[in-house]
C-alpha cells in the first residue's frame, strides 16, 4: 500500500443513500454528541436533500445543493447513484487535498465492492465496516 498524505479537518463523514439509511460513517472522536446522533444526523442529510430538489429548480435529485455553510464548518454533500456522501469540515482548518480525497473516496465506494451490497441491502450493514481501511487511507479524522 502506499503512504499518502492524509487529509485533515473532516468532524465527521457519512454515507447514506437518500431515504435517510446510513451505510458508514465515522466521526472524530473529540465529537461524542455527533456520534451519538449519527442516525438523526443521517435522517436531516437526506430531509435536505430531498427538499433542495423542491427548492433549487426541480431538477434531478439533490443535482444543485452541494455545500452547507455553517458557523464554524461546512457540510460537503456529493452525490452519485442515489448515495450521499458527506463530510463536515472544519472552516478554517483543513488540508488543501481534501477536496480531491472526497472524490477518490467516493469513487472507491462505488467502483469497489461496496455499491453491489447497497443494490443487494437487506439490512446487513456488516460489509461496509471493511470501508474504514479506505477512509483512513486518506482522512484523519
Amino acid at each position: 500500500m502506499i503512504n499518502i498524505p492524509k487529509a485533515e479537518g473532516i468532524v465527521g463523514f457519512f454515507i447514506i443513500d437518500k431515504a435517510g439509511f446510513l451505510y458508514f460513517s465515522k466521526i472524530n472522536k473529540n465529537r461524542p454528541n455527533m456520534a451519538k446522533n449519527n442516525f438523526q444526523i443521517a435522517g436531516f442529510i437526506s430531509a435536505i436533500m430531498i427538499y433542495s430538489q423542491d427548492i433549487i429548480a426541480g431538477e434531478e435529485y439533490a443535482l444543485k445543493l452541494k455545500d452547507i455553510n455553517f458557523n464554524g464548518y461546512h457540510m460537503f454533500l456529493k452525490t452519485k447513484k442515489n448515495i450521499i456522501f458527506t463530510y463536515i469540515i472544519a472552516k478554517d482548518n483543513h488540508s488543501d487535498n481534501i477536496k480531491r480525497y472526497m472524490q477518490l473516496v467516493m469513487e472507491e465506494f462505488i467502483d469497489k465492492n461496496y455499491y453491489s451490497h447497497v443494490v443487494e441491502f437487506k439490512g446487513n450493514l456488516a460489509p461496509f465496516h471493511s470501508f474504514e481501511q479506505v477512509v483512513d487511507q486518506y482522512f484523519e479524522i
